[in-house]
């Protein structure tokens, strides 16, 4: 239960802005709830023109597309994992997206439920074009789950706590993601966990523990001024006041302990009042994109958009268009590169973590029309990004047997009848056991990187010579 807490704040490490009073015109977040196929747990929105502003002034490397302008999205989301078990939303669009054009973007097909033009894509989801230019999504393609939220009329959500967060005015946000976690952590084994924590000081394990316990939901939200203002808000049952003296300390420790360190949330502000604690701060490039990157809807949106725009605009014959996906694709897979080198990871197992995030998402990209020699370098970076991962895992997993070991040692050994004493500690020990461990995985990810590097010089020079263009 505790890593389910863990990755929960892991994955969120972040945010956002200001809250602003609900305004009847801007309730489309809360109609989805409200229409939900199953029961929801998350919700999320994003204001793609703002975000993306955003990113640029602090010269962040990520952009979304820029063919959407707004994504809204529910699902029930798993989480020990952190993965949507279904997601369902829709997207405003430059144009109205027509069934037919679509289907041959995405290479699947048109299909109907209830009357309604759907189309199922490769990818496992159901895409629906709908009236003012937004296409609707569902994932995975559940063929009964779909029909349920076409013919819905019956507010089914039994979330409170989200409906209220749902009405949000969303002339004031770029980005926001919440989440009803209620009874989710046990207080008792949490508090086990919480006795080994350094950032508890004077406070007790078990207070502590029946504290966060008692967690009913989490927010996060950005506004459109700067990623320098955010929020991260927790919502209790009980006071968490006596929390916010080690509120930075507990935060980072728990990120930390379980591979998503960040540095940053120790300078963030902390405001408690009522049954609420809230982190204020900036956000890390690295913390957005894991929070983008919950969803599929997002990258859905940017395959789909991205297909339909060289539908229209790229050069009529087949070798041409072929040339025009390779290329973007190579250049996708590049900015997943540059997100790997750039990530400041202050522990092995948050290496790891990232770099299988990203090998997920190269595993996503559409390969649609793509020269399968590149295809074939995606999945060789994935392959070795996520090699990485797991050598990485399995180095801190050994290290841990041998700390295990090491802690066992009583400091005297005996041989040949005679008996000496050790003066190093095992805790003198176990730091070279975890400094040999840290080592070995930086080692590994810096050739990881070498072979990455020189694949894709390799293959930006095989490109280039057979179709003409510069990749």
């Amino acid at each position: 239960m505790f890593s389910n807490f863990a990755r929960l704040f892991a994955s969120i490490c972040v945010c956002a802005s200001l809250f602003a009073s609900a305004n009847a015109q801007d309730t489309k977040l809360a109609k989805l709830l409200e229409q939900s196929p199953s029961p929801a747990n998350a919700i999320a929105y994003v204001h793609v023109p703002s975000l993306n502003q955003l990113m640029s002034d602090a010269e962040f490397s990520s952009r979304l597309t820029e063919q959407v302008a707004d994504i809204w999205l529910i699902s029930d989301l798993d989480l020990s994992s952190l993965r949507p078990r279904w997601e369902a939303g829709y997207v405003t669009t430059k144009t109205a997206p027509d069934a037919e054009k679509i289907a041959a973007a995405v290479d699947g097909y048109v299909d109907s439920i209830i009357g309604t033009p759907i189309v199922w894509s490769p990818r496992q989801s159901y895409l629906i074009p709908l009236e003012n230019n937004r296409l609707g999504f569902l994932r995975p393609a559940n063929r009964s789950l779909l029909s349920r939220w076409i013919q819905s009329d019956a507010n089914i959500n039994d979330s409170s706590y989200l409906a209220e967060l749902s009405k949000q005015n969303e002339s004031y946000l770029s980005f926001m993601i919440a989440a009803d976690v209620r009874n989710l952590i046990s207080p008792v084994p949490l508090a086990a966990k919480l006795e080994k924590f350094t950032s508890l000081k004077s406070n007790q394990p078990d207070a502590v523990a029946s504290t966060l316990a008692s967690i009913k939901g989490f927010s996060v939200i950005i506004g459109r001024k700067s990623l320098k203002q955010c929020i991260f808000t927790l919502d209790f049952d009980k006071s968490p006041a006596s929390l916010k003296q080690i509120a930075n300390e507990l935060l980072a420790e728990i990120l930390e302990r379980n591979g998503t360190a960040a540095p940053e949330v120790l300078s963030w502000e902390v405001k408690s009042e009522g049954n609420q604690l809230a982190f204020s701060g900036a956000i890390t490039e690295a913390s957005l994109g894991g929070l983008l990157n919950i969803f599929t809807l997002s990258n859905e949106a940017n395959n789909v958009s991205d297909r339909l725009l060289k539908l229209t605009d790229s050069p009529g014959s087949a070798s041409e268009q072929v040339a025009y996906t390779t290329k973007h694709y190579f250049e996708e897979v590049n900015k997943s590169i540059e997100q790997v080198r750039k990530h400041k990871s202050q522990t092995t197992g948050g290496l790891a973590k990232w770099n299988d995030q990203q090998a997920r998402r190269l595993d996503e990209m559409g390969t649609l029309n793509v020269d399968p020699v590149m295809v074939q370098y995606g999945s060789d970076v994935a392959e070795l990004l996520r090699g990485n991962a797991l050598t990485v895992r399995s180095g801190n997993i050994e290290a841990g047997k041998t700390k295990a070991s090491q802690g066992l040692s009583s400091g005297t050994y005996y041989g040949y009848g005679y008996g000496y004493y050790d003066p190093n500690s095992s805790a003198d020990y176990q730091r070279v056991t975890d400094a040999y461990a840290r080592g070995n995985a930086y080692a590994d990810f810096r050739g990881v990187l070498s072979q990455i590097d020189k694949m894709t010089a390799s293959i930006r020079r095989q490109m280039t010579d057979k179709y003409k263009m510069q990749f």
